[in-house]
């Protein structure tokens, strides 16, 4: 009888042991912000369904990718887009501009020859962060502050 008492009690224990970790794990899991992805041939069939009649006519799915790869390079020299194996920090919302991004990559291609219009790549850009924020990725655009050189408003 006090063999059997001490197996129920040791497997309480066991079971009350297994309980408490499975808890704080799915707690600590629940409170961690999932991770978005980026797939890249997702990403470019997104974009090239996403660009204008006119732009489809004019680039290619290599034009569009090289497009993508250039502003992808922008991204992660700022420090807003990590490559697998990347630590990731946590930090204060980033904030790109993306007539920036645009005049970067518009150098970028130059540099190695690339003739594409202004146009193409703005079209390009604004698809991409259009599947940033579709997988989650990123917010949507912020509205600037209403007096840029003051105060914050109260």
């Amino acid at each position: 009888m006090l063999t059997v008492a001490i197996i129920v009690i040791g497997g309480a224990i066991v079971f009350a042991i297994a309980a408490v970790a499975v808890g704080q794990v799915t707690s600590n899991l629940a409170r961690t912000p999932e991770r978005a992805v980026y797939e890249p041939e997702q990403s470019l069939d997104f974009v090239a369904e996403a660009l204008p009649t006119d732009l489809t006519a004019e680039l290619s799915y290599g034009d569009v990718s090289r497009v993508l790869r250039l502003f992808h390079d922008y991204l992660h020299s700022h420090g807003v887009a990590t490559t697998a194996g990347d630590a990731v920090v946590e930090s204060p919302a980033a904030v790109i501009d993306p007539d920036t991004a645009t005049d970067y990559v518009l150098e970028r291609a130059a540099l190695v020859g690339f003739a594409i219009s202004r146009a193409a790549v703005d079209a390009v850009i604004e698809a991409q962060l259009a599947y940033f924020e579709a997988i989650g990725a990123v917010g949507g655009p912020v509205e600037g502050p209403d007096d840029p050189g003051g105060s914050p408003k109260r």
